[in-house]
């Protein structure tokens, strides 16, 4: 069952509420952030990513008033009409719920409808087996990886690089 899933811009006020999602270690694991965060680093962060030019992020809400997680480009080349996706669920009881899916497919039509870019491209972390499986569904191929990359509770996992073209029709 879908839910009523929207995409906002980023306002002043949802500063707290991301860096309390990023307390939480299994999400910093899945994102790659290794060290807890404090407030002044986050602020700075915040700071910077709501004045690149070259990145947008967007609050992830349901019934357009419920935060429940980020979505955005890193890296737009407005050049080469790319960027890179990035996404995280930071309300866990919305984990796994096909809300990333919904959140991917509005971001991935406003790029193409809005931002005239051809290519979204993304990594991955080898043990999110979930995330890629979602990513495949809605056509996003692996393009290659970096292997042993990433160190996780003990072992080295591999950091997975999927790109999908947006006039392409899912296979």
């Amino acid at each position: 069952m879908e839910k009523n899933i929207n995409i906002r811009a980023l306002y002043k006020e949802d500063e707290a509420l991301i860096l309390k999602w990023k307390e939480n270690k299994n999400l910093r694991n899945l994102i790659g952030t290794i060290f807890p965060i404090n407030e002044l680093e986050h602020q700075k962060w915040f700071e910077n990513k709501m004045l690149d030019k070259n990145g947008r992020i967007f609050i992830i809400e349901e019934n357009y008033q419920n935060p429940i997680g980020l979505i955005g480009f890193n890296q737009i080349d407005w050049i080469n009409r790319n960027a890179e996706l990035f996404i995280f669920i930071g309300n866990k009881q919305y984990r796994g719920k096909g809300i990333g899916e919904q959140a991917t497919n509005i971001i991935l039509d406003f790029a193409k409808e809005n931002l005239n870019l051809v290519m979204i491209y993304l990594k991955v972390f080898s043990f999110n087996d979930s995330a890629i499986k979602m990513y495949e569904k809605i056509g996003f191929n692996i393009d290659g990886k970096l292997r042993k990359s990433k160190y996780f509770k003990g072992n080295y996992y591999d950091t997975i690089y999927m790109s999908k073209i947006l006039d392409e029709d899912i296979i």
